[in-house]
């Protein structure tokens, strides 16, 4: 089954298809001849809808209105992301003018009417509705505007201006008259309250008219916009709305709505109506006004999966995005970035919500030192050594620090392939253990709850069933397995020479050759396998072991073949400085040994060579896993640009391996053309 459209808007939504239900949406008139087309759709009121509607008579087909759902999702509205759209054969439910699915579902002449009574339906209904009102989710969910807001003690009256040519308006039974009569009353009827008129804040930026803004300033009424706390809202004490989906979230919030024009939640009962809808014959209460609009109208698709999905499903991706959000809440100068890592940076700093720059570090020379609490943070990659130049320059300012996280890639950074996640710290950086860092502070005071204890119990069995690491292999076959065929292996973990981590995580043994020797002394007689760092093996990096066959006497068995997370299972004990396997070791149950400070050791789960005088408390390593895994890093989903969870995030790494099987090691030429195809999709990154 297929549809038509004449909107190239609606057809560069993301699943747009599995919205609508179609095999394929085209813009190709011929799609509408013959009974294999389901549909012609337009959007809303667009001025094309009414040359779509008589095309879809002339042919015979519905005509299907869409428009956003009522969660529909994080940051700009125009966005192709989506989280639900609603559509709509017989109206939209914003035009008062005429009936809807909406209207039709909740007057009990819609097949699916018979949910809004039902006892199942409305306890699920019922927690979801007080799971949006807690998390204060609303429509679109933009970063809070905070330049004005309302007074945090004193209770208030709400005015709910709109934006001239919003559609609501036009159909929903509101003049320029109605909204100057509507701040009218809300002044003279609480003459002992203060009143606040609500706006846009597109408006307060010049970038929108509004209906109110210039009444309010010439009565001395104050303006705020941005999104108002759940401790403001709680101090309104009645609002006055037009049309605004606004009115409705504010009913789910305990507010008295008085509506002047005619929203599709008005004339049912919850709000006082200045203009009712003779159409609507039923009493409802808010909950079954609830039911209708969230759950009964919209179809949800989680945005990073592209399969069905609840409202549930999307309020907790809802909190992923606003997670991020909060972490990055500030104005960033970005510093020393690449163009190939610009484009995803920008998604994981949220660069569309708030105010970034990228300089040069040397544009940094000539600044004051930015003590100051409103002064921009300095963001950069990674950690210099002490004596650059870069470091001394940073030194003067505020910095946060950004890496790789822990669930990276399929393939490997150094071939330019792009991450799926990444950690921003404000404090240090997990691998500097010369100061804190924001993983550090999590680990030594946040307490974890039974439900996520539970969560990292599942992660570990997903982590360790799909067979993930950072830097995720890309074959299915084990290779050869013949060396560690009834051998107690002590398997010793390579890292790159120079990396960071060495640099600021050891201490007397401080390379790979000095961390052999070691192992080596201690385990006279043991087999030891050295395991080189993956950007070693391919050729990219060294780690200042020119020729294997100088440490034949201090290892058995060099392993360049099989990835980490076969040869994890193989061994007994992993011997490590500082590098990510000996957490994955620990998620597979193996007993490990620690040379230099990495960010997992100092908890009670390794046995460690260094001393950790700032990391005092005790961990089990469902703990470790939640806050290293969940809590710290940030995750990015390649295609939609969406922040997401480490579980989607695994999923996705295992579907693209099975993509992209046997490429991702690939040498040679073929080698080279992988890593300019990643520099391609890292500049096009969630284009």
């Amino acid at each position: 089954m297929k549809g038509f459209t004449l909107s190239s808007g609606i057809g560069n939504i993301l699943h747009i298809e599995r919205f609508i239900g179609v095999e394929r949406l085209s813009r190709n008139p011929l799609q509408m001849i013959g009974s294999n087309c389901k549909a012609v759709y337009s959007w809303g009121h667009k001025p094309y809808s009414k040359l779509s509607a008589r095309l879809a008579g002339i042919f015979g087909h519905q005509h299907i209105r869409l428009e956003d759902g009522f969660v529909c999702s994080c940051g700009r509205g125009t966005r192709n992301t989506k989280y639900s759209i609603v559509s709509d054969s017989v109206g939209i439910y914003y035009d008062a003018t005429a009936a809807s699915r909406l209207e039709n579902i909740l007057n009990e002449l819609d097949a699916e009417s018979w949910q809004l009574t039902d006892a199942v339906v409305m306890s699920d209904a019922k927690r979801l509705m007080q799971r949006l009102v807690k998390e204060n989710i609303s429509k679109y969910n933009i970063a809070a505007d905070t330049a004005m807001a309302a007074n945090d003690a004193t209770p208030y009256i709400l005015v709910i201006d709109q934006t001239v040519g919003d559609q609501s308006v036009r159909y929903g039974g509101m003049l320029q008259a109605d909204f100057d009569g509507m701040l009218e009353q809300a002044l003279s009827a609480h003459a002992a309250d203060e009143v606040l008129v609500k706006v846009h804040p597109d408006v307060l930026a010049g970038k929108k008219e509004g209906y109110l803004s210039q009444q309010a300033k010439d009565r001395g009424v104050k303006l705020i916009s941005g999104d108002l706390s759940p401790h403001q809202l709680s101090l309104c004490k009645k609002a006055y709305v037009g049309t605004s989906l606004y009115g409705l979230e504010l009913l789910m919030r305990g507010v008295s709505v008085m509506c002047f024009g005619q929203p599709f939640y008005s004339s049912w009962g919850v709000t006082e109506d200045v203009k009712p809808v003779s159409r609507r014959k039923q009493k409802r209460t808010l909950l079954e006004l609830f039911i209708a609009a969230y759950l009964l109208y919209p179809r949800y698709i989680d945005p990073v999966t592209g399969r069905d999905c609840t409202l549930a499903d999307i309020i907790n991706h809802v909190a992923d995005q606003r997670r991020q959000l909060d972490r990055v809440a500030t104005d960033y100068q970005l510093v020393g970035f690449t163009p190939w890592k610009r484009r995803y940076v920008n998604r994981y700093v949220m660069a569309d919500e708030y105010n970034h720059q990228h300089i040069a570090i040397n544009d940094l020379e000539g600044m004051p030192a930015t003590a100051a609490n409103d002064a921009p943070t300095v963001l950069v990659w990674g950690r210099s050594a002490p004596e650059s130049e870069a470091e001394q320059i940073l030194g003067r300012h505020r910095v946060a620090r950004m890496e790789d996280g822990f669930v990276r890639s399929v393939g490997l950074g150094s071939n330019y392939t792009a991450p799926r996640s990444l950690i921003v710290d404000d404090l240090g950086i997990y691998f500097d253990a010369t100061r804190p860092s924001r993983v550090e502070q999590l680990l030594q005071h946040r307490d974890c709850s039974v439900d996520e204890i539970k969560r990292a119990d599942s992660l570990i069995e997903l982590l360790l069933k799909n067979r993930i690491s950072k830097y995720t292999h890309s074959d299915t076959d084990e290779g050869d397995l013949s060396f560690y065929v009834d051998k107690r292996v002590l398997l010793v973990i390579g890292q790159v020479q120079g990396d960071a981590s060495l640099r600021y995580g050891t201490e007397e043994i401080d390379s790979n050759y000095k961390l052999l020797q070691k192992v080596r002394e201690n385990n006279p007689t043991a087999v030891v396998v050295y395991k080189p760092h993956p950007d070693v093996v391919s050729g990219n990096r060294s780690d200042g072991i020119d020729n294997y066959s100088d440490i034949c006497e201090l290892c058995d068995h060099v392993e360049t073949d099989l990835a980490i997370e076969v040869t994890l299972n193989l061994c007994e004990q992993v011997h490590t400085l500082t590098s990510l396997a000996g957490l994955e070791a620990l998620l597979c149950g193996k007993k490990v040994v620690t040379y230099g400070k990495p960010f997992y050791a100092g908890w009670g789960l390794t046995d460690d060579w260094c001393e950790f005088e700032r990391r005092t408390r005790k961990r089990t390593l469902a703990e470790l896993v939640y806050i290293c895994y969940i809590d710290y890093p940030s995750y990015l989903d390649i295609e939609s640009g969406e922040m997401t969870s480490v579980e989607k995030t695994i999923d996705a790494l295992v579907k693209e391996r099975e993509l992209n099987s046997g490429s991702i090691t690939a040498k040679g030429l073929k080698k080279y053309v992988n890593i300019v195809r990643n520099i391609r999709k890292g500049l096009t990154y969630a284009a």
